[in-house]
């Protein structure tokens, strides 16, 4: 059973989750690791009010009291900073509730404040268990993999605990052990963002981690629509793929920022690619025909996100078609068609950015609650 965590420094409590934990992090962990340097990991869990991020968000304190990554900047990583001296020196882990209000936050670079617990997590390269398991991490995501990182959360953990930490993959276990969880971890791989559970049978407070690539737009579709989603996409953190059946326009010189890019008739347009609930798929083709020969295909597959573009008469034609070949009323529905959030956009440029804004509000929506 889980415990409902509604009470947390004030008698309303929301809980505020982000997207998969940026990959960088874990790689980064990794390399220093196995550089022979000694670091904490300082991770939000809980937050209440409008702290500047969100449960998830990490940063690494190394020795020298610097920093990789942020959590919010300011009064907030100075406390870390200087709580993570002390955890370095015990080599033990340590809570530190932070109360982002008042003269506190006015006195400070922050601009917005709220309340926030951090844990702070000693992580040495002597510990064996600790540098396998993210090298472990690290093939994960290296290898296309999708897994889930379980951390227990306890005040005064030693670094060289051996049974804090567990890798799984496809609900089983790959590597590391957390006491009295081997049988309840499969069920935690359920929740695709960040997220503090509390459990008590057994009782442990365990920190939810997905581990996979970043998030992946395919673009089905190389007009000039496609040539400015493709960089905005990849600014806020997609990889992009983008499927074509003209070499002239799926090209290196106009998507220079496109992962990979796919040469091939849009009726074989998934052969060869593997879609996950990572994946988000934009059908933007040059014709109603080959639009739909892709859309019929993607409604076989399970996507985080499926749009097209066009107008809402064309929209409503294929809709009805698609109820009439007998799809479900629910998968239609999760089509996003006319593609983009409604902004009056009509340029090019313009309708990128709507597009892109659908994405990234869909990313954020994901996940289990």
């Amino acid at each position: 059973m889980e415990k409902e965590d509604t009470a947390f420094y004030a008698p309303r409590w929301t809980v505020f989750e982000e997207m998969a934990v940026k990959k960088e992090m874990f790689l980064e962990i990794d390399r220093l690791l196995g550089a022979g340097k000694r670091i904490v990991l300082a991770t939000i869990i809980r937050r209440a009010g409008s702290a500047p991020r969100a449960v998830g968000s990490q940063c690494i304190v190394l020795e020298d009291g610097s920093l990789v990554g942020t959590i919010g900047g300011g009064l907030l990583e100075h406390r870390v900073i200087e709580q993570a001296k002390e955890v370095l020196l015990l080599g033990r882990s340590a809570l530190l509730p932070l109360f982002l209000t008042g003269k506190d936050v006015a006195a400070s670079e922050m601009i917005c404040g709220g309340n926030v617990e951090v844990y702070l997590d000693p992580m040495f390269p002597d510990n064996p268990d600790t540098t396998g398991l993210f090298r472990a991490v690290r093939e994960t995501i290296e290898q296309g993999r999708c897994g889930t990182l379980l951390s227990r959360i306890a005040e005064g953990a030693p670094a060289s605990d051996s049974k804090g930490k567990m890798l799984l993959e496809e609900g089983k276990v790959v590597l590391g052990e957390i006491d009295g969880l081997m049988d309840e971890a499969g069920r935690l791989c359920r929740f695709t963002r960040p997220r503090l559970v509390e459990m008590s049978e057994p009782s442990v407070s365990v920190f939810v981690q997905p581990v996979e690539d970043d998030p992946i737009l395919f673009l089905f579709g190389a007009g000039h629509v496609s040539t400015f989603v493709a960089p905005l996409a990849k600014t806020v953190g997609f990889r992009v793929v983008v499927l074509d059946d003209r070499a002239e326009f799926a090209n290196d010189e106009r998507f220079p920022d496109a992962d990979e890019i796919r040469i091939m008739e849009f009726s074989r347009a998934f052969d060869g690619i593997t879609v996950t609930g990572s994946s988000y798929l934009a059908i933007m083709t040059r014709g109603h025909t080959h639009d739909r020969i892709v859309l019929e295909a993607a409604l076989r597959t399970e996507p985080a996100y499926l749009g097209m573009i066009g107008s809402r008469k064309k929209w409503a034609l294929i809709e009805q078609s698609l109820r009439d070949q007998g799809f479900a009323e629910e998968r239609i529905e999760q089509i996003h068609s006319p593609i983009g959030i409604h902004i009056g956009g009509e340029t090019p440029e313009e309708i990128a950015v709507s597009i892109v804004a659908e994405l990234i509000q869909t990313r954020a929506k994901t996940g289990v609650s």
